[in-house]
């Protein structure tokens, strides 16, 4: 399928709808579970999540961990300074889950995988992995995200830069009505046939960053690189 303007312009704008999905979803989640609010800027001391249970408390750590890293260069920081690194943790992790789930289709499209993003719940990986395990796993969306998991950790032993669970850029994951509103936006018709070329992560790659992004990263070229 050639990579003309139309499709181009299709592909920006599921990545465009995707990244405010998943933008909206990890700003809830940092300010309603971790205690950081990426609007204001605070940060609640960790000791007062009492609510958060080890795992959870985990994420919360690495969370502040990655803060602190980006805020490094910054001692006399202000809530501004806050705000942009908090905003940038929430890019990095929706970044990170958009790849994620997008490179598993692509796999899928290659029979590299059995199938299971294209049909969410009733994807035939998934189908045969929810048979075995039973109820042993929970209800079904609990089901699904282990195996997303799972898949994921399989893919780490040898893509471990991209499907790391544990990496302070992909410690957050959406809740299950958010990752079912993302499986529609994968899934659409009109892109269906992308997940067949190579060229495809590519453009998502390119697209995740809006213009302005893209502008001020390329003016910055002649000074020493970031991790973007």
């Amino acid at each position: 399928m050639a990579f003309d303007q139309t499709t181009r312009n299709r592909l920006a704008r599921f990545v465009s709808d995707t990244r405010a999905l998943l933008t909206e979803e990890f700003t809830r989640q940092l300010q309603n579970e971790y205690g950081l609010d990426p609007a204001s800027g605070d940060v609640t001391p960790i000791e007062r999540l009492t609510a958060l249970n080890d795992r959870q408390l985990e994420t919360a750590r690495i969370l502040r961990e990655t803060l602190d890293y980006y805020l490094a260069g910054n001692p006399k920081a202000d809530a501004k300074a806050y705000q942009n690194v908090l905003e940038r943790i929430v890019r990095e992790q929706a970044f990170t889950v958009l790849n994620r789930l997008c490179a598993l289709r692509m796999s899928e499209a290659r029979g590299l995988v059995l199938e299971s993003i294209a049909k969410g719940y009733q994807s035939k990986g998934f189908q045969l992995y929810a048979r075995l395990a039973g109820s042993a796993l929970g209800e079904t969306g609990e089901a699904y995200r282990i195996y997303l998991f799972s898949l994921m950790d399989e893919f780490a032993v040898d893509l471990s830069v991209l499907f790391d669970r544990f990496s302070p850029q992909g410690r957050l994951f959406p809740r299950e009505a958010i990752l079912l509103k993302l499986l529609v936006l994968i899934n659409d018709v009109e892109i269906e046939p992308l997940w067949a070329e190579d060229e495809t992560i590519g453009w998502i790659y390119q697209y995740f960053n809006s213009k302005e992004e893209r502008k001020a990263m390329r003016d910055a070229s002649s000074s020493p690189r970031n991790s973007r």
